[in-house]
């Protein structure tokens, strides 16, 4: 059954991690101007970004990079933008975006619902969405 008065919306999703990870890559040098690079960058997003439960530890330390070739056989090493883009899902913010975060959006559209449904609702919760692919979205405290 649907309950109307629970339903919250948020417009951050993959595409701005892809346009957050271009502003990162442009800070390390790297400049994806064109709506081909831009797919680049999408695809730079799905293979090697991941979700870090000590994200703001892991930004302090130097950490390891790593490696991706584009498609004309260069390669360019990525650092702490593999793991600081995924967070504008969490702080959309660090975009300028003045909205919650997911995490936020979905214990609000809970806590919106009546109270003897809260715990129910808790231990069946589904994501969905390429976004939900990153390595560590479930591993998040």
């Amino acid at each position: 059954f649907a309950m109307p008065h629970s339903i919250l919306r948020n417009d951050v999703a993959g595409r701005d991690v892809t346009r957050y990870l271009k502003l990162l890559l442009r800070k390390e040098g790297y400049a994806f101007k064109t709506t081909a690079e831009f797919e680049i960058v999408k695809s730079i997003k799905e293979r090697v970004c991941f979700l870090s439960p000590t994200a703001q530890k892991d930004e302090t330390s130097q950490g390891d990079k790593s490696q991706f070739t584009l498609p004309d056989g260069t390669s360019i090493e990525l650092g702490t933008s593999r793991f600081r883009a995924p967070e504008v899902l969490f702080n959309p913010e660090l975009m300028g975006e003045e909205c919650e975060g997911i995490h936020e959006i979905l214990s609000g559209s809970i806590q919106r619902s009546d109270m003897d449904l809260r715990r129910t609702l808790y231990q069946n919760i589904v994501l969905s969405g390429g976004s939900t692919l990153f390595r560590g979205m479930f591993n998040l405290p």
